[in-house]
């Protein structure tokens, strides 16, 4: 077991959307409602070789779509036949039409297009470069949606600079690659009949592509390549966030899972010194009144708030609404998002106060609370721990494996 440090050194760093992501795409499923248990873990296939690459949504219901490089580059059809292909690409406009996709002045008849880079990566817009190929669909609505289809690793090395920090020590840059392929490779076999596996947003890990990559998250990535946590031959989705604010949660207790008991909840006294440990956020009562009326819950007048169904962490998953209509219990989780994430930052909640005409809430950490706090992985790196024991402390009884055949072909190590 790890040992307790009550005040860790650690320095500020830059705001990390992943904190909200797992809450966002979750908040659907509130705990205590009456709706089946789902089981987070998944048993992996026999063949892993078809799971390399991954597929990230990074634009979706676009009127038009500019892509370019500065490399030779191949564009394809639905049927895999070549559309055209050049030394480089200054700037090809495509757009949605009945028979199909304009590509420049030629309407091709396809459901998407493939764009291939051969090196350098594909420009999408002034928004961002991806490696290896990307697929521009037209969508139910007759729209553009654009997803990059590259190595899995590769995705990490657009994903870890964002999610955690290259100042980091490699040991926590290592931990985080490891939390992160496992959740990828989570999402893509939950996902494998549908057009893509993740978003490049908030609701899956944040994905910036290639111009965000950095030598030492890619040696984390470089150094882990193929491992991932499972739970007894399963694998589980691997959830994340910034600050615990003193023990994590147990995603039973969060979203309406079977419990887990690598996400069961530990004890964590390594995340002291974030910025986020300690927060305050100010809610008039004619915000809650608003904010409640649009996820049609009705109330008259707020006059009070209070917590309920607290955990043992202090976590409040339930909030008492008391109006001059009636009393109305809402779901902890959605109200934080209903409201503003950014300034209720966890549902750890110490003290609700009336004061001056407002609500002024207290609490401790930022995000659900569930899986690793990167805060206490920051330290624990810090102070000299590797990374499997990190690893090992957040999510006890999962073990660091590489399944068999998963790692990358030959030719893509190269």
């Amino acid at each position: 077991m790890l040992p307790c440090y009550n005040s860790p050194p650690m320095p500020s760093r830059i705001l990390r959307s992943i904190t909200l992501a797992v809450l966002f795409f979750f908040v659907t499923s509130p705990a205590f409602s009456a709706e089946r248990l789902r089981d987070l873990s998944i048993a992996l296939p026999q063949d892993l070789g078809a799971l390399s690459k991954i597929r990230i949504l990074v634009q979706s219901g676009k009127p038009m779509v500019k892509v370019s490089t500065t490399a030779p580059f191949e564009v394809l059809d639905d049927q895999g036949r070549s559309v055209t292909r050049g030394t480089k690409l200054a700037g090809a406009t495509v757009k949605p039409v009945g028979q199909g996709m304009q590509w420049w002045d030629q309407v091709v008849p396809t459901r998407f297009l493939i764009v291939k880079s051969m090196g350098n990566g594909v420009r999408v817009g002034a928004s961002g470069i991806y490696r290896d190929e990307v697929l521009i669909y037209k969508n139910s609505k007759g729209s553009l949606d654009v997803i990059n289809r590259l190595n899995l690793d590769d995705y990490l090395k657009g994903v870890i600079p964002f999610e955690g920090n290259p100042k980091w020590t490699l040991e926590s840059l290592k931990a985080q690659a490891v939390v992160s392929r496992t959740f990828a490779l989570t999402k893509m076999l939950a996902h494998r009949n549908e057009e893509y596996d993740v978003s490049a947003g908030l609701i899956s890990q944040v994905y910036a592509g290639k111009q965000i990559e950095d030598k030492k998250t890619d040696q984390a990535v470089d150094a882990t390549r193929g491992e991932v946590l499972l739970y007894k031959d399963k694998i589980f989705p691997a959830f994340f966030h910034s600050t615990c604010g003193g023990a994590t949660a147990a995603a039973d207790l969060v979203w309406r899972v079977k419990p887990l008991p690598p996400l069961g909840g530990v004890e964590c006294k390594f995340c002291q010194r974030s910025p986020h440990y300690k927060w305050e956020a100010v809610v008039t009562p004619a915000e809650i009144k608003q904010k409640l009326a649009k996820e049609e819950m009705p109330v008259q007048d707020v006059l009070g708030i209070r917590t309920d169904k607290i955990d043992k962490t202090g976590r409040a998953h339930k909030l008492v609404i008391q109006s001059t209509w009636a009393e109305k219990v809402v779901d902890a989780d959605a109200f934080r998002v209903w409201v503003d994430p950014m300034r209720l930052k966890s549902n750890l909640i110490t003290k609700i106060t009336f004061r001056d005409g407002v609500f002024v809430f207290k609490g401790r950490g930022w995000g659900h609370g569930v899986g690793m706090c990167q805060y206490g992985m920051k330290y624990l790196g810090e102070i000299g721990y590797g990374y499997r024991d990190i690893l090992g402390y957040y999510y006890p009884g999962a073990q660091v494996s590489k399944p068999k055949g998963f790692e990358e072909p030959k030719e893509l190590l190269e």
